[in-house]
């Protein structure tokens, strides 16, 4: 029994060990070697042998019989940082041994890091609250949105206390009681008061975590939306503003007799309409005739809908006056019946709208720039997003390089790199800076770029990532070819392209990546061809440029890079094709027009 035990155990496609306590391994599955980059022949002999000198944690552990996982940071054989998980399981059959498997989670740390970030520069914290310890944890931009310090241990108390006396406390109280007790989340924007005495609106998301129906803790997010609440708050203003000249506006009440066919006006009406008192014969045809010939049978068929009492009469409609000017009137009336039912009276009341209409109109254009600009903050944050986290990822990485043990001439050039690629990181903040005077100017300055200068920056950018993917990239475009382009977006879409192909490259296979150029009678044509893992364009084809749209499995794709890359080549009088099949890589064709 305990061979054939043994036989499965080595046969494992897991990585798995069984030592004694003292460390020395008993057996192991034969992938072992292979996981930590020894050839087939070495003979592993102890855990110290993988891992070096084990942690205070690891010994206490081993020495109590107890089950623990641990992560260990190896440096790998090319000189890259990995993250590897222990997980250590003692063997009821036999106390003396231990079971222990690996998982490399360098992927999920990455991941995990680069989430960090962006919820940093969107000012999202985290926090959960324990009941049964009692405890509260605050990630630290948590605690950056409540302006503390990072050693600041909070509790629940305390946490409550951050918002502000009356309805903010109150709410998030209730909230919390109610989420305690049921299990019910919540999703509030409150105010708080830091710890440097600063007022500020916060969005509180919370849900329980319950066990045998009962809520044993919550957890949540914690997101800085002040300045957004701030600019709201002004917009609401200036509706208030529009409000309060509609309230403030001249209204006229008239009185209509059905049964005799006349027409009471206040001294208000007659200003309204502009006419004089003894003009106006006070009888129903008489008001019929002020009304503009476009809208007087829509305003006569809605009166005897209302009369009828099949609609509520609340209409606007065109009136021109004795001078020949042209107001817009809105009328609302109820009718009132007699003790038969019959309608006998329409009584109601009219406003001169003209202002509002010219202010409404005014608005309108108004909504419409905003919501343009609107538009335009969101695809800047997307590039933003999106194009800094490749330079920030890369010199993540290379510092990662650099704070492992390597000689001094590869520490040197690590440094090197570090420094290139932040003169890159520089070069892109400022591109983007462009990218907003464009999109604030509403104007595109398209000029001759010259292509290599723009690929070769590109490169300094994201060194690190090329040097971790051992990517092979040739360019073959003429020295002096230039292209009509915006230099923002000519970067933008350059890196957009080459990191895609390195994030969607074949795990075991050496990525290649080849940039061709070929000039057509109107327009220059620039080709990015790689051996990745390609695209299946007869279910994705149609969606391939859509914003948030993933064709992988992979958890770094945002399915943004994309979108910008369509967006930019169309503004720049351009286009974009892609040929791909799956397993066989992909061709991204960029088209340049020659006219400006």
């Amino acid at each position: 029994m305990q061979t054939k035990t043994l036989f499965s155990l080595e046969n494992s496609p897991i990585p798995l060990l069984i030592i004694e306590e003292k460390g020395k391994i008993i057996t192991s599955s034969k992938v072992i070697n292979t996981f930590f980059e020894y050839r087939s022949d070495v003979q592993i002999n102890s855990i110290h042998d993988l891992l070096g000198d084990l942690s205070l944690n690891f010994k206490n552990k081993i020495k109590n019989k107890e089950q623990f996982s641990e992560v260990y940071e190896v440096i790998s054989k090319d000189g890259s940082l990995r993250w590897i998980k222990l997980s250590l399981f003692p063997i009821l059959t036999d106390k003396n041994l231990f079971q222990i498997c690996f998982h490399d989670i360098s992927r999920e740390k990455l991941k995990y890091d680069l989430d960090q970030k962006a919820k940093k520069i969107a000012k999202i914290g985290s926090w959960s609250v324990n009941l049964i310890e009692n405890s509260l944890y605050w990630s630290e931009e948590t605690k950056a949105i409540h302006e503390v310090p990072n050693n600041f241990i909070p509790d629940l108390e305390t946490g409550i206390n951050f918002y502000k006396e009356g309805k903010s406390r109150d709410l998030i109280i209730e909230a919390v009681s109610e989420c305690i007790e049921s299990g019910q989340g919540y999703d509030l924007e409150l105010v708080i008061i830091t710890a440097k005495g600063n007022e500020k609106w916060v969005r509180a998301i919370g849900n329980a975590e319950r066990f045998n129906g009962k809520t044993i803790g919550f957890s949540g997010v914690f997101q800085d939306i002040d300045e957004a609440k701030r600019q709201r708050g002004e917009y609401d203003e200036l509706n208030d503003r529009l409000r309060a000249a509609v309230d403030s506006a001249n209204v006229g009440v008239w009185d209509f007799n059905i049964i005799e066919n006349t027409l009471f006006w206040d001294e208000r009406m007659y200003d309204l309409y502009g006419v004089n008192k003894a003009d106006f014969e006070g009888v129903y045809d008489a008001w019929e005739r002020t009304i503009h010939p476009d809208d007087k049978e829509k305003a006569a068929f809605e009166v005897e809908q209302a009369i009828k009492g099949k609609m509520e009469l609340d209409t606007e409609f065109r009136i021109i006056k004795q001078d020949g000017t042209i107001a817009y009137i809105h009328a609302e009336a109820k009718v009132f019946h007699n003790k038969k039912g019959e309608p006998y009276r329409l009584i109601g009341a009219n406003t001169d709208v003209t202002r509002i209409k010219r202010r409404d109109d005014r608005l309108r254009k108004l909504l419409n720039v905003t919501e343009k600009q609107n538009q335009r903050l969101l695809d800047f944050t997307n590039i933003v997003s999106h194009n800094l986290r490749s330079n920030s990822s890369n010199i993540s990485m290379l510092s990662g390089m650099l704070n492992s043990n390597l000689p001094a001439d590869r520490q040197k050039k690590f440094i090197e790199m570090i420094q290139t690629s932040s003169e890159r990181l520089d070069e892109t903040i400022v591109q983007l800076n462009e990218i907003v005077k464009i999109q604030a100017t509403d104007s595109r300055e398209i000029n001759q770029i010259n292509v290599k200068q723009i690929f070769n920056k590109v490169l300094d950018s994201i060194n690190g990532l090329v040097l971790e993917s051992s990517a092979r990239i040739h360019l073959k475009v003429d020295d002096n070819l230039k292209v009509n382009a915006v230099k923002p977006y000519l970067t933008s879409v350059f890196m957009n392209l080459l990191t895609n192909s390195i994030k969607y490259r074949k795990p075991n296979k050496q990525l290649k990546i080849e940039i061709k150029a070929k000039a057509l009678p109107n327009q220059t044509v620039i080709s990015f061809i790689d051996n990745g893992i390609g695209i299946d364009l007869n279910k994705n084809g149609s969606k391939i440029f859509g914003m948030y749209k993933t064709f992988h499995n992979n958890k770094d794709a945002k399915g943004i890079g994309l979108f910008i890359t369509k967006n930019h080549m169309e503004a720049m009088d351009g286009k974009i094709q892609v040929e791909s099949k799956l397993n066989e890589g992909s061709i991204f064709h960029l088209y340049f027009s020659k006219d400006i």
